[in-house]
């Protein structure tokens, strides 16, 4: 470990061993929260280079355009729809959907008056800004960057490609018919897990649930869904929110072989599953529970539009009109290798899935041609 990183990590874990120290234990989700966005030193905070082979991992977006214009192709008939439209993406990464998005929408004659990036990383902001400044003029202009969705009533679409599975956590155990809440105490070396009697309110959503779970069965939800959903979607006041992830319906999430739960971390593309090493300096994620997305967006004043596979989402949006034979053999074969990276069902075409939910939009939306509402 470098220099550098060893300092980062070792100011983060003072900075969470004090706020242990003050409160006693605190959460898991606390804890989540501080190693991946405590300012200056979480792992999305810290200047690290994340995305890409250098980096800890890579996203649909990275691999080449094909992600991207499948979902231009969408995008252009909700847009068609709407007055003044804009796109919210939420967490752009290196920004690189955002530029094929906004290229593939220019070639469909279709661009939106505002690409808005809501990006809480200064260092993501910095990178997405390096790239976008290299398109032309007239495209360039429309994007901006925010800390937050719009304030004000809006037409448009809301984008969101893995933000879900970074979003804190709380972790529980089913015990003697119980649900108790995992915190946090530090003995000076390493952290202790505990088990807690759960707040009357995140007992009783625990509870709404109505899940099936053997004794000693662990697993993580996310208590604030619906409220996060709410204040990214309040002001839409007509047009689409879709979001990618991987993830579930509830059925398989809390099936009774993922006794364990779900939380996995990855560091220089290598996966594990312990999140209190090289705290700061790797990803700490959780599946989707899709079925809890569904129901935060009908909470939220959404009508659930589409639930599919990303593969099959891709391949009814078009995904094959970009695969000419008649192209050249280097560049066909990237482009079959792209393809199969985001449709097949042993790489990611089956384990992140595609959520649609729309407000005051009659028309179907493309891609949702395979549903699989009964696995929500």
């Amino acid at each position: 470990m470098s220099e550098t990183l060893l300092q980062i990590n070792q100011a983060l874990q003072h900075k969470i061993t004090s706020e242990i120290k003050r409160n006693g234990v605190i959460s898991f989700a606390k804890f989540m929260k501080m190693a991946l966005y405590e300012p200056g030193l979480g792992y999305y905070s810290a200047g690290l280079n994340k995305i890409g082979t250098d980096g800890d991992f890579i996203t649909a977006s990275e691999l080449g355009a094909l992600f991207a214009k499948c979902h231009a192709v969408v995008f252009a008939d909700v847009l068609q729809q709407l007055e003044a439209p804009k796109i919210i993406e939420l967490g752009a990464g290196t920004g690189q959907f955002c530029i094929d998005t906004l290229l593939a929408l220019e070639d469909l004659n279709c661009l939106p008056d505002q690409y808005i990036i809501v990006e809480v990383s200064a260092d993501f902001r910095q990178v997405q800004q390096q790239k976008v400044n290299a398109l032309p003029q007239h495209i360039k202009n429309r994007v901006q960057w925010s800390d937050h969705a719009p304030e004000s009533p809006y037409q448009g679409i809301i984008f969101a490609n893995e933000v879900l599975d970074a979003l804190p956590v709380e972790v529980f155990k089913f015990e003697q018919g119980k649900y108790l809440q995992l915190k946090l105490k530090y003995d000076g070396l390493n952290y202790a897990e505990q088990w807690h009697a759960f707040s009357p309110r995140m007992n009783q959503i625990l509870e709404q649930m109505e899940l099936d779970l053997s004794e000693g069965y662990r697993s993580e939800f996310l208590p604030q869904l619906p409220a996060w959903i709410n204040a990214v979607t309040q002001n839409l006041s007509k047009g689409l929110a879709l979001f990618v992830d991987y993830g579930y319906g509830r059925s398989t999430y809390y099936h009774p072989q993922r006794h364990t739960g779900t939380l996995v971390c990855q560091r220089r593309h290598q996966a594990n599953f312990n999140p209190y090493q090289n705290v700061g300096l790797q990803d700490i994620t959780s599946f989707v529970d899709f079925t809890a997305v569904a129901e935060a967006f009908d909470t939220a004043g959404f009508e659930v539009a589409g639930y599919t596979t990303q593969g099959d989402f891709l391949l009814d949006a078009g995904i094959n009109q970009w695969i000419d034979p008649e192209i050249e053999y280097k560049q066909y074969y990237r482009l079959i290798s792209e393809m199969k990276q985001l449709v097949l069902a042993e790489e990611m075409g089956e384990k992140f899935k595609t959520l649609a939910a729309v407000k005051n939009l009659d028309s179907p939306i493309k891609g949702f041609a395979h549903n699989r509402w009964n696995e929500l």
